[in-house]
């Protein structure tokens, strides 16, 4: 049995000792600002945090399917780096399905509804929409692949094999047979699947890896010489934090709209392509660290207590768990300093004017234009009146900078178009994700499980 050993804790990440994080240097010095291993670092370091089960199993999935098709060899390095996210986000649905921290039981039990929704947040949120099947049917039976159209069922009997040896290993002694696989062979998987894990395992020996923290650094080896597109990079960045954002429709357009706000004044303001680029990555993933919150307190229809507000603050010091030491310094610091004040007021370090650069100012306000211009459950979305007299108000005060509040009132209406065209279509995207679950989830019911 394969020893999973604690590497992650709730309110804070703990790096793994062998973790490769791979931040990119910046473009001037010769290389990518963010790599394809920041980015597989920033996935796993977010789950970890919501939960280290959940990591592992994901972490552990991906692994095993990874050596499965480079087993097949039918497979480019940077298709294999592909599947291998996708089957670490095998599970990502269970963000939207109020995940409890048992995975083993998400596993067995109610298998669709997170199954639907991480194949909706693949197929509309992510770069790699044409995958996303697999993700769909990772725990439908083998022997009802006929009733099915893919173009990926190889990969939808691989990743379900790995996602039940790993099941089978966190499961032995606990209920599950000893000869569970040698039953379900051309019934949950085929022979084709099973003997494709046996020649991985003659050839790479991979499960003796997985007791230790060798098939981490072979992931991270991966991650490390594939070098995926700059909109690759991003979608699977906006996947995961539109994930994050889509459990609740009190949240659903915050994350866009910091980032639209963001640059769209940094446009105006005349910060350079360089630093537009980071200034895309800080607010994007400026509220990262909401994937701990309680939906309770997301969505409470009041003003929050003192104790919830005291939750709700410390997701600044997650986001930063979470990227600091993976990403750009300049990029972690917009992301994190966001709630920060130019007269010390703010959090959560309380920071001063002095503390402060012109793109964290920037994501500042964007993201304080984000907040009243959005809806939530105990307001309403304010008007273009009252949202300009705050800012005013605020920067007269000191409290966030001037020269951004003022290209803000200049620019109104430039901005707010940016941010309305994108709105519209993230509203749809979510409306067309609930939509197509209810339809799915009506025709999986068919299925005898």
């Amino acid at each position: 049995m394969v020893s999973f050993g604690k590497k992650i804790c709730y309110n804070g990440y703990i790096a793994d000792r062998n973790e490769a994080v791979g931040i990119g240097r910046r473009k001037d010095m010769g290389t990518e600002l963010v790599s394809t291993l920041s980015i597989y670092n920033v996935i796993r370091r977010a789950l970890g945090c919501m939960d280290s089960k959940l990591l592992l199993h994901g972490e552990i999935t991906g692994y095993i399917f990874y050596n499965m098709l480079k087993a097949d060899g039918s497979y480019t390095d940077t298709e294999l780096a592909e599947y291998t996210l996708i089957g670490m986000l095998h599970d990502i649905g269970l963000l939207k399905t109020g995940y409890k921290g048992d995975i083993v039981n998400c596993e067995i039990t109610n298998v669709w509804a997170h199954s639907i929704y991480g194949y909706l947040f693949l197929k509309y949120l992510s770069p790699v929409d044409d995958m996303a099947e697999i993700v769909l049917y990772h725990h439908l039976p083998y022997q009802l692949y006929p009733h099915i159209k893919s173009r990926r069922l190889k990969e939808t009997d691989f990743l379900a094999l790995a996602d039940k040896m790993d099941v089978f290993m966190r499961m032995e002694g606990h209920g599950m047979e000893k000869d569970y696989f040698a039953r379900q062979v051309n019934v949950r998987f085929s022979s084709r699947a099973m003997e494709t894990f046996q020649a991985a395992q003659a050839k790479f020996n991979f499960m003796e890896k997985m007791k230790t923290d060798a098939y981490q650094q072979e992931l991270g080896s991966l991650f490390g010489r594939v070098h995926l597109s700059e909109k690759k990079k991003k979608g699977f960045l906006e996947m995961l934090v539109y994930a994050i954002d889509f459990r609740s429709q009190q949240t659903v357009i915050h994350t866009m709209s910091t980032k639209t706000f963001a640059l769209s004044i940094g446009r105006l303001v005349g910060v350079s392509k360089e630093e537009l680029q980071m200034l895309y990555y800080g607010a994007l993933l400026h509220d990262i660290g909401k994937i701990v919150i309680p939906l309770s307190i997301l969505e409470a229809p009041r003003r929050l207590t003192d104790e919830e507000m005291r939750i709700m603050r410390a997701h600044v010091v997650i986001t930063d768990k979470i990227l600091r030491g993976v990403l750009d310094d300049q990029i972690v610091n917009i992301a994190s300093k966001h709630h920060e004040k130019l007269d010390g007021t703010g959090y959560p370090l309380g920071l001063a004017a002095a503390d402060l650069s012109q793109l964290e100012r920037i994501a500042a306000v964007a993201d304080i234009l984000s907040a009243l211009y959005g809806k939530r459950s105990y307001k309403d979305s304010f008007s273009a009146d009252k949202i300009q007299g705050i800012l005013v108000t605020d920067a007269a005060k000191g409290k966030i900078c001037r020269r951004v509040v003022q290209v803000v009132i200049d620019d109104f209406d430039v901005i707010i178009r940016d941010y309305e065209k994108e709105r519209n279509e993230t509203m749809e995207r979510y409306m067309e994700i609930n939509e197509q679950y209810e339809n799915i989830y009506e025709r999986f019911k068919g299925f005898d499980m």
